[in-house]
């Protein structure tokens, strides 16, 4: 099983806003988010997927400050996660991890804790993640995570944020795995 986080870039985006859907279906269960009018899982008036994946654009614009990872399981597309750095984090941290997706038949078999672990050794520094309050598998998942990638070295707190109750995780990353870069 080769689990791999590559970059993604602008000509092949798709693959992300493809898979972009399915992941706020899945957050949906948690967020309580409903179809819009246009029955797209966007607030607002996005009418259709295509104008939906154009809102992550921005991701593919600013490459030393948002960085769009595929992840991949022997070659296949598994899932993707976003990481951001300033000046699109608190003062606080060094980067934060935005959003992380793994495709539901992919689940449970360790791919996800490898792409995570991946991402994290990329990128030393203070790290920050949020998971929705209602989201308690995720919660599980990255203690989990976290506590083997840090030693039980992290911190984690419930929070109302400007977009709603979170359970915030941090942590510092000093560690770097060369075969991860």
């Amino acid at each position: 099983m080769n689990v791999t986080t590559t970059l993604s870039t602008a000509d092949d985006a798709y693959i992300v806003k493809n898979l972009f859907p399915l992941y706020v279906h899945d957050l949906s269960e948690f967020s309580g988010e409903r179809p819009n009018v246009h029955g797209v899982l966007e607030p607002g008036a996005v009418a259709t997927l295509s104008a939906q994946g154009d809102v992550q654009d921005v991701w593919w614009r600013k490459p030393d400050a948002l960085f769009p990872f595929i992840i991949r399981l022997d070659g296949g597309v598994a899932g993707f996660a976003f990481v951001a750095r300033p000046p699109h984090v608190p003062e606080s941290v060094d980067q934060v991890l935005n959003e992380f997706f793994l495709v539901r038949a992919y689940r449970g078999m360790g791919i996800g804790e490898q792409a995570a672990g991946q991402i994290f050794n990329r990128f030393p520094g203070r790290w920050q993640l949020e998971v929705l309050a209602k989201n308690f598998p995720a919660q599980a998942f990255w203690r989990r995570i976290l506590r083997e990638h840090t030693g039980n070295q992290f911190e984690e707190r419930s929070a109302q944020t400007d977009a709603g109750p979170r359970h915030i995780y941090r942590f510092k990353n000093s560690a770097i795995d060369p075969s991860s870069v």
